[in-house]
């Protein structure tokens, strides 16, 4: 692989890692909805699971948009190119998964099945 096709599929996968957390960050959904935002059931389930789940899920995400670049950075002059690809790529794919089972549990610690709080004083997500 040519160095400048490397370089495009790492500037790709950058933006793709990137451009949702910033967006999560920038964009921020008063009311639970389906269109932007941490959207998965447990956190449409009541304003209070929303209200947590979007700052707790966006940070989670940034950390893991931090950790896949500084991975593809590194990888980037360290491996073969494919090598660096597919490392870049199993990085990013845990982030995401680790992302969504965190702020599930988090969920379930804090709401119960209807979505309502399980005790008098919620810990905000940030």
């Amino acid at each position: 692989m040519e160095g400048n096709e490397l370089l495009i599929i790492h500037l790709v996968v950058a933006f793709t890692v990137i451009l949702p957390a910033v967006l999560m960050k920038l964009v921020v959904s008063e009311y639970p909805n389906t269109f932007v935002g941490y959207r998965t059931p447990a956190s449409l389930r009541s304003k209070e699971a929303w209200d947590f789940a979007q700052p707790y899920s966006t940070n989670l995400m940034l950390w893991s948009s931090g950790i896949t670049l500084l991975t593809q950075v590194v990888t980037y002059f360290m491996l073969p190119d494919e090598a660096s690809i597919l490392i870049t790529s199993g990085v990013m794919v845990v982030g995401i998964a680790m992302v969504i089972i965190m702020t599930e549990s988090g969920l379930k610690k804090r709401f119960d099945k209807r979505g309502k709080p399980k005790s008098s004083t919620i810990i905000r997500g940030n």
